[in-house]
């Protein structure tokens, strides 16, 4: 395998690569690759696009962009139908398009896509995360998330109901892992909600740090709002702890089976939030069993099962260009 990187520019907290069709061209010229898998709308893609179907050669794409996503921004709102048109565009040219999400599989006709749809998950290397030791575990009810602190994630909503449940649990904690734009402001606000140590900022961890903090927990919680199919929530549920989501998340009902592997809670409500995270910071023997259920349903997400299904259609999507040719 080799990767190529060419000159890229951070945007609103992401690197966009900007490359030149001749850089493109080049690269595809010099590989001969017998298809193209795309993983990202931008410059990329529309250009790399470009280059493959001047080439004959085919594509796929799988849907982890959205146009919600790439919109946030206030000022960015207003191309929100340019993106969704942009997208379904480069998304029609491919001969398959993937989508980690069964909701999402359903959703993609909506917004313009009419390529064959795919439902194939992310492949997690659940297996290799096993060997991890525990990490020193807080003393108290231990609430984890990790991720972005984006917008989209929507922290401000699980600092407001850990706020609540220290008024019942006052030996609570909340440790966050990941770093983004809005760590200031979440730490300004964790400060004004909470008592000092009450709530750990922990930065940007590895795979293996993370492994040890799940270990380490009592519940994991993604409070998303915008969010395709979380791999660190998976990791969780493997690890065998409750799982808690938002029910915007479009891959909710996939990840958790409400009141067996963990809760669903509405995405505006801290209240609803803090009362699941109460329940289950009195309940050990309900955290095992919802801890037990969540790790079955993780083992979907295996890595061989899923590269299996990847390679497949790889050599269906191959094959099925080499006839067209023929013809």
């Amino acid at each position: 395998m080799r990767l190529y990187r060419c000159w890229t520019v951070k945007m609103m907290g992401f690197y966009q690569a900007m490359p030149t069709s001749g850089t493109i061209a080049r690269l595809i010229a010099g590989e001969a690759p017998d298809l193209v898998h795309h993983h990202y709308f931008g410059l990329l893609m529309q250009r790399a696009g470009a280059v493959a179907a001047a080439g004959g050669i085919p594509q796929l794409a799988t849907y982890h962009f959205s146009d919600e996503v790439l919109t946030q921004p206030w000022f960015m709102r207003p191309l929100r139908g340019t993106f969704r048109r942009g997208i379904a565009s480069a998304c029609n040219r491919c001969a398959a398009v993937v989508t980690v999400s069964q909701a999402m599989a359903a959703r993609l006709p909506g917004k313009g896509i009419v390529s064959p749809i795919h439902h194939i998950p992310n492949p997690v290397p659940l297996e290799r995360l096993q060997a991890a030791a525990p990490a020193v575990r807080p003393a108290g009810f231990t609430v984890l998330y990790a991720g972005r602190l984006a917008p989209e994630k929507n922290l401000p909503l699980l600092l407001a109901a850990f706020a609540r449940l220290l008024r019942s649990h006052p030996g609570a904690r909340l440790r966050l892992a990941g770093e983004g734009p809005l760590r200031a402001g979440l730490e300004r606000q964790a400060r004004e909600l909470a008592p000092a140590g009450a709530v750990e900022f922990l930065g940007h961890l590895g795979g293996e740090a993370l492994a040890r903090l799940y270990q380490s927990c009592d519940v994991f919680v993604l409070p998303s709002k915008l969010e395709m199919l979380s791999l660190v929530a998976i990791e969780a549920m493997w690890f065998a702890r409750p799982l808690v989501v938002t029910d915007r998340i479009v891959c909710a009902r996939e990840l958790v089976e409400h009141g067996v592997s963990g809760y669903v809670v509405d995405a505006d409500d801290p209240a609803d939030l803090a009362a699941r995270l109460a329940t289950l910071a009195e309940d050990a023997d309900l955290r095992q069993r919802m801890g037990v259920a969540g790790r079955a349903r993780a083992a979907i997400y295996r890595e061989q099962p899923v590269l299996d299904a990847i390679e497949s259609l790889y050599r269906s999507v191959a094959a099925g260009a080499a006839l067209r040719h023929a013809g």
